[in-house]
């Protein structure tokens, strides 16, 4: 297999077969030009590949601007001899045979490994009869894919609405088969990729989201990268007069958290505990690093050993672990007197806890003068005590943090759906975390925002939550 070097496709399907014929099809504007030159583009910059695109419909000027618009610049890889970009409009007039023999010299002879033919369509609409079109392919494979070793790119457009690539012979002939498509998700803007035929390797993950904000960006399935030995984070700048949401990208989308909000994070069945952790913890985390306390009522079956996994991850010191109250079910405590665990138990009433809470909050903003994060993970409250207690809790909650000018975090896992229509009124800020086919996705539903896919970074020896734009 060859390493295409655009991010993330490779780690979702392995490369495409070396020597092999890759046909990327898709309706206009789902980003068939952008993947094609990105795989020229990353085989010339970091593997010292040698690539070609031949044009049958766009100048060299045009196509030259608009790569350079998100990153990809062709020019420098021209100036070094990794580029070619080849005009084809006037050969077509010629047929086949001319336009074949065109592209094998300037193959051969550049010494190119990557290939790319934009497009397909274009040459079939030039051609007489299109029994030519199966001969320009088999010719194709034979003189230059097997011939040369050259891996070739032959780009397709499908019309809205059809299923059928193409001329119907041609994905038989190649190895490869991509299809792009442009959809929307709760109407948002979404981009969605179908593996639909890889020779000689499995797909275990067939489709995929993706983005072409700043070059063609593939999001395989989420995977939370594991630190040894994490760094304390750097805290994002908090907004004037707000706080910060923990994470940089999020705060420059909607301008971090106003002082006495109360956030609901919405959260799919499908995620898990750990996944949707890439957004609480780090706003925990912020808190704590600017000296200020917080409160968390941890998820169903959380632990002790689930509050250390978070001070390791994100390298919590003593000091910092002193302005944090954890609140836990009595039954998930095993022994008494840890540091900053409050056990409560349910069948003591709703007010028990509500009192509790509110006692932990006062007292921590006295002894440090500001007001806590509050956390509350809702399947635990909802479980515990019932819809009509579980909404009285959140109201006396909510309450408390905009009388104190603080902020408090719902995460709820839509357990009990009556409640969650319920809690949007209570909430200033709405967010949505779902999936789609393995890739993690954020977007505001109060104040509304585009979609997000959630990447973790760890370049700089700490947690990083980020989010790319879905564009």
């Amino acid at each position: 297999m060859m390493p295409t070097g655009i991010p993330g496709f490779d780690e979702l399907v392995g490369g495409l077969p070396k020597g092999g014929l890759v046909i990327v099809a898709g309706g206009p504007g789902t980003g068939k030009t952008i993947f094609s030159a990105g795989f020229l583009y990353w085989g010339a910059v970091r593997y010292g590949e040698r690539g070609v695109y031949v044009s049958l419909a766009e100048d060299k000027k045009t196509f030259i601007e608009n790569m350079k618009q998100i990153g990809y610049d062709f020019e420098s890889l021209e100036r070094r001899g990794l580029f070619k970009f080849i005009e084809s409009l006037t050969l077509m007039e010629s047929g086949t045979s001319e336009l074949l023999g065109m592209i094998v010299e300037e193959v051969s002879e550049f010494k190119a490994r990557r290939l790319v033919i934009d497009s397909l369509t274009a040459l079939a609409q030039g051609l007489k009869e299109p029994r030519e079109l199966r001969v320009f392919l088999h010719s194709l494979l034979s003189r230059i894919m097997m011939g040369l070793g050259c891996t070739t790119i032959l780009i397709e457009e499908m019309p809205f609405g059809e299923e059928r690539i193409g001329y119907g012979f041609e994905e038989f002939v190649a190895s490869t088969v991509i299809v792009l498509e442009k959809d929307y998700l709760d109407d948002k803007f979404l981009r969605r990729m179908r593996i639909e035929k890889l020779r000689g390797a499995p797909v275990p993950n067939n489709r995929a989201c993706f983005t072409l904000g700043s070059g063609f960006q593939v999001f395989p399935p989420t995977k939370l990268e594991k630190l040894e030995k994490p760094r304390s984070p750097e805290p994002p700048q908090d907004p004037p007069g707000g706080y910060s949401t923990g994470i940089r990208d999020l705060d420059t989308q909607i301008g971090g958290y106003s002082r006495g909000s109360t956030v609901l994070l919405e959260i799919d069945r499908r995620i898990t505990r750990d996944q949707y952790r890439l957004i609480t913890w780090p706003q925990l985390a912020d808190f704590l690093k600017k000296g200020r306390p917080a409160i968390a009522l941890p998820g169903m079956g959380s632990s002790l050993r689930d509050l250390n996994a978070f001070h390791s991850a994100y390298a919590v010191s003593e000091e910092e672990k002193g302005r944090m109250r954890y609140f836990l079910m009595v039954n998930s405590v095993s022994r008494e007197g840890e540091q900053g665990v409050i056990p409560y138990n349910p069948e003591a009433g709703v007010d028990a806890l509500i009192g509790a809470l509110e006692t932990s909050a006062d007292e921590l903003l006295k002894k440090h003068g500001s007001p806590p994060l509050i956390f509350l993970s809702m399947d635990s409250i909802e479980f515990g005590y019932g819809e009509d207690d579980a909404l009285k809790l959140v109201g006396s909650i909510s309450a408390w943090t905009r009388r104190n000018e603080g902020l408090s975090l719902l995460a709820d896992k839509l357990a009990y759906p009556e409640i969650s229509e319920r809690l949007t009124s209570v909430s200033s800020i709405h967010l949505r975390l779902t999936r789609e086919h393995g890739c993690l996705l954020l977007y505001g539903v109060k104040p509304r925002t585009p979609l997000y896919a959630i990447k973790t970074d760890t370049q700089k020896g700490y947690y990083q939550t980020r989010l790319v734009p879905i564009t």
